[in-house]
């Protein structure tokens, strides 16, 4: 018997049911004679053996490789001479633009699902290019989602509304997706956590996609974002309080593990590199030369999701494509969760400029 990738519907399901407790009745010795659809259903729960009546799951668990990623908009680690922009011109895309050897990272380690932050639309620095489909379309993945964190119109990085923010590809439909803007302070950069509602192979998975504030010195002065920070959280933890479904939650949180801000996550959520990792884990900062130094870059699930493995790549490929090194994990979401209908089949975008 196999498993579809959505529950059975409701004929199928009773017909499994009934032919799998006739043979239950058999193995007890039992005679049964079988006088309607009412009796019979109730003589075939009897005769169910105690590890089903107990709810022994009926699918197997469903495994998937998941990764997370920082993609600097596609500015690789290439040296290069930058043009000078023309006065009153929106620049000239970097000139170390290189967003097929991002996807050429994404593809060399076959993730199901990615999530990504440091994402464009139509920014001038990135050729005016939807990085959200290109992405999807360059790993043949059908599903995606983009949440804007930054929305702007026509200005001095675009001659057209581009949006700047964190996104969600997958090989699994996405049935929905909504971003939530996370507390900011005035004159810093926006953030935000995108949720993605997955259909993994009938297990209903939340997918979170996030990119908490950084520090940053301005005028020579330090500014920490800390205290931003530890809100953000917060305001993530809030947005999980009622989620039941099996919660894959990844992004740059620009804090260790050791933080404070950090803290209140791990009363909730199992960190994979935690459970299965092998060395520091560090993700910040990639570069042609020299190891990282900090594990920013993070991969959380639910108790009930199993661990199987998590790595860092650091190679000629990672060094070269971003500021920031992936994480990738092969997890399972629990089958005893399959019962997820299959809605649509099409990607959703949270915003469209």
């Amino acid at each position: 018997m196999t498993y579809d990738d959505v529950a059975f519907p409701t004929r199928t399901t009773h017909l499994f049911l009934e032919v799998s407790m006739r043979r239950s009745i058999r193995s007890l010795g039992l005679a049964v004679i079988v006088l309607g659809a009412g009796i019979s259903s109730t003589i075939f729960t009897a005769a169910v053996p105690v590890a089903a009546q107990q709810g022994k799951p009926q699918a197997p668990d469903r495994e998937l490789r998941a990764m997370t990623y920082n993609i600097k908009h596609g500015q690789s680690n290439a040296s290069c001479v930058q043009p000078p922009r023309i006065p009153g011109q929106p620049p000239f895309p970097d000139c170390n633009l290189d967003l097929e050897g991002t996807i050429a990272v994404l593809r060399a380690h076959a993730p199901d699902i990615v999530a990504l932050q440091e994402v464009d639309r139509f920014w001038a620095r990135s050729a005016y290019a939807d990085e959200p489909a290109v992405i999807a379309a360059g790993l043949e993945m059908d599903h995606h989602c983009f949440a804007p964190n930054l929305d702007h119109g026509p200005d001095s990085h675009s001659n057209v509304p581009h949006q700047y923010g964190t996104a969600i590809v997958s090989r699994f439909p996405i049935l929905s997706c909504s971003n939530t803007l996370l507390t900011t302070f005035a004159g810093w950069e926006q953030r935000g956590i995108l949720e993605a509602i997955v259909n993994v192979r009938g297990v209903p998975t939340h997918v979170y996609s996030t990119h908490l504030q950084a520090s940053r010195t301005v005028g020579g002065v330090f500014q920490s974002a800390t205290p931003q920070r530890v809100r953000q959280v917060q305001d993530i933890m809030n947005l999980l309080a009622d989620v039941t479904d099996p919660i894959v939650l990844m992004g740059d949180f620009n804090a260790g593990s050791t933080s404070t801000e950090m803290k209140p996550l791990y009363t909730r959520l199992v960190d994979v590199w935690r459970k299965a990792g092998v060395g520091t884990g560090n993700t910040s900062s990639a570069r042609l030369v020299g190891n990282p130094t900090s594990r920013i870059d993070y991969i959380f699930v639910s108790p009930d999701v199993t661990i199987w493995s998590v790595y860092v790549p650091i190679d000629a490929q990672t060094r070269l494509a971003s500021d920031h090194y992936p994480v990738v994990s092969h997890i399972a979401v629990p089958g005893s969760q399959v019962g997820i209908r299959r809605k649509g089949g099409g990607s959703q975008d949270d915003s469209k400029p």
